[in-house]
């Protein structure tokens, strides 16, 4: 079983990938012209959006404190969606699909853990099978457009969603490994309240005791 504070980590890793997502879907539905999958990416965005507050109530619950922000490579996956958001709708999926593709394969990852508690492992499982769900919906989608696999388009856009993640996860993995860091060194809210807590009960015991003994 991981500790607490890896746990903690690991879900507030996912939860800025969310917010990465929530940004992204947002240039996304602004740009789209087709209303269809303007309604669709609203849907999925509503999704992302269920994962930060159910990840958030994960970390509250073991006295952690919810990450509010997108990660450091967030920025890259706005420039990414928006290059692809300056041409046709296919083109903007083509953007979305690079974006999408490492929150899938992320979410995959740390479902297959094993070691994580019951509860953590519930919202994780559903998460991953929304991201699924998520990329399956943009491949069919760009093969309905004509840009799907096989395509010239298809190829140079997996091209880019491979070189994202070769560039997005290590940077946010070395930020999970130092969130873990300091969450072992300072501990959790809950053990720091605890620790407080157990200090004032000892100073009040003993100074019972030496009003015992005057």
């Amino acid at each position: 079983m991981r500790d607490t504070a890896q746990v903690i980590a690991d879900l507030n890793d996912l939860r800025q990938l969310d917010h990465d997502s929530v940004e992204a879907y947002t240039v996304a539905i602004d740009r789209v012209r087709d209303a269809r999958y303007r309604e669709t990416l609203v849907q999925y965005r509503n999704d992302h959006k269920r994962h930060i507050e159910e990840l958030g109530a994960l970390v509250r619950a073991r006295g952690g404190l919810p990450v509010e922000l997108p990660h450091p490579t967030g920025a890259l996956k706005l420039l990414v969606q928006a290059l692809g958001s300056a041409g046709s709708d296919a083109t903007l999926l083509l953007a979305f699909k690079a974006v999408e593709g490492q929150a899938r394969d992320k979410y995959r990852r740390f479902a297959a853990e094993t070691s994580y508690p019951e509860d953590v492992t519930s919202v994780i499982a559903r998460a991953a099978e929304d991201e699924t769900r998520h990329y399956a919906w943009v491949e069919q989608t760009l093969r309905e457009l004509g840009a799907g696999s096989g395509t010239m388009q298809h190829a140079a856009a997996s091209a880019v969603e491979m070189l994202h993640k070769l560039v997005a996860d290590p940077l946010e993995r070395a930020e999970r490994d130092l969130m873990r860091a300091v969450g072992g060194v300072v501990g959790t809210v809950k053990t720091r309240a605890e620790a407080a807590e157990r200090t004032v009960a000892d100073s009040m015991r003993a100074a019972g005791r030496a009003a015992g003994d005057a």
